[in-house]
């Protein structure tokens, strides 16, 4: 049999489908998750919001409104459930065979970490360490949409030092680099019958072949910046903008792609080097928190993301040949939540919020995303004994509709839940024994249906 290199392009090109980064939740693949306080109230405020050391990566100029050194740690777990229901064409429409893939989500552990030095009254340092963007899903290797996708996973970490000033009794400025690490996985089955047939169409209609396996794994180290003001209008009001810079990283690792005979003789089914431009987006954040009385303050946040940054994946090899090239063409996004924090006595704080987030993905480009995601800060509970404060939240969900575009064109809907369950950890010192826990478990909260 030979399959030579005529039509062998076209038909790598078919047969590889390397772009599931583009698999993505309502929100992109942005994590907020970074504050336990502030998911209490649904993000809202997180801009101008000075109660724990978090504001130093939502607005590090939130910094001035805290005193003393601290530091602080937050531990989200988010347990998303995804299962799809639908069917998948070839490119030349035949059904494709396979399940529904299984519960593709995974539990993952979403750390972050604070510390703050106190210069002065005016003066502040200040050090977070986040994990902004990221997450996972795995399907089984046999589902029905493994050419598109089996795992796909990034992971970043933030790690972000920054200065806050007073320049004014009103005004605050802060800012600093933020050095980001960009890990990505990326793992899909090649349509080796596809491929052998569309090299060469004069083979049996009825010839098949195992599927083959593509898998990229790669790693970048980069570097932005973040910015902030704060202003206080008044004793009881805070106005708060900040800006995350975007991040460009060329990652780079190596593509392992394991097929059958006769492919394993072809050059471009070699495993080999490759590289790939990823931009994580610049985020604007604008943010009021308004006391009402001593023990009720209103929240509010808007933020826009740029996603138009993410315009297509494409993997490459040395020589700049494309192993995988698919467009997404995002565009960016508003978020916006409302929420309150209420404080019947100096041992009770009580949280809640509301907040709206769209998908970046167009229509036209839609593989497997959500439409929307809802997110309902669910009412935390503080309780303070002596300097300990514990904190405990009944559950909090977000539930996102997904859709797996097939090449019929069709939308079968993927139903799937955010359950979050966080910690939070702060100590200030030097006081003994002064730390705070909250936690936050899982319920349902909030749905969305699927357009």
């Amino acid at each position: 049999m030979n399959v030579g290199s005529r039509g062998l392009a076209a038909a790598l090109a078919a047969g590889i489908g390397l772009g599931s980064i583009g698999e993505s939740w309502g929100t992109g693949f942005q994590i907020r998750e970074n504050s336990t306080s502030a998911l209490g109230n649904a993000f809202a405020g997180a801009a101008a919001s000075t109660e724990d050391p978090s504001i130093i990566a939502n607005n590090p100029a939130g910094m001035t409104g805290l005193s003393g050194n601290q530091a602080s740690g937050d531990m989200s777990i988010i347990i998303p459930s995804a299962v799809f229901a639908g069917t998948g064409l070839t490119t030349a429409r035949q059904t494709i065979s396979g399940g529904n893939g299984g519960d593709a989500g995974s539990a993952r552990p979403v750390p972050a970490a604070y510390g703050l030095y106190d210069v002065s009254p005016d003066l502040k340092l200040g050090l977070a360490i986040t994990a902004p963007f990221g997450l996972m899903t795995q399907y089984n290797s046999d589902w029905v949409g493994r050419y598109q996708a089996i795992k796909s996973d990034l992971e970043t970490i933030n790690i972000n030092p920054n200065v806050a000033y007073r320049v004014f009794d009103w005004l605050s400025v802060g800012g600093g680099p933020t050095i980001q690490h960009t890990h990505t996985e990326l793992t899909n089955a090649i349509n080796s019958t596809t491929v052998v047939h569309l090299a060469n169409p004069f083979l049996p209609a009825g010839l098949t072949f195992p599927d083959g396996l593509a898998s990229v794994a790669g790693n970048d180290w980069s570097v932005g910046y973040n910015l902030g003001l704060l202003a206080e209008a008044s004793p009881s009001t805070r106005l708060g903008v900040s800006y995350r810079s975007q991040i460009s990283h060329r990652i780079e690792g190596i593509a392992k792609l394991t097929v059958p005979a006769p492919l394993a003789a072809s050059p471009q089914f070699q495993s080999t080097p490759v590289s790939a431009d990823l931009k994580t987006p610049d985020i604007v954040s604008l943010a009021a928190s308004q006391e009402l009385s001593p023990e009720l303050t209103l929240l509010t946040e808007a933020q826009w993301t740029n996603w138009s940054v993410f315009k297509n994946l494409r993997i490459q090899r040395p020589d700049g040949s494309a192993l995988s090239d698919q467009p997404e063409q995002w565009h960016g996004t508003w978020f916006g939540s409302i929420g309150a924090t209420w404080r019947p006595d100096p041992n009770w704080i009580f949280r809640g919020g509301f907040a709206f987030d769209a998908t970046p993905v167009r229509d036209q480009f839609r593989t497997a995303d959500s439409q929307t995601r809802i997110v309902i800060g669910s009412p935390s509970v503080s309780a303070m004994v002596g300097r300990r404060t514990c904190a405990s939240t009944p559950p909090m969900r977000i539930s996102l509709p997904r859709v797996l575009q097939s090449a019929s064109g069709r939308k079968p809907a993927i139903y799937w839940s955010d359950i979050i369950r966080t910690t939070s950890i702060l100590y200030r010192f030097p006081q003994p024994c002064g730390f705070e826990v909250r936690w936050r478990f899982a319920g349902p909260l909030c749905s969305v249906t699927p357009r």
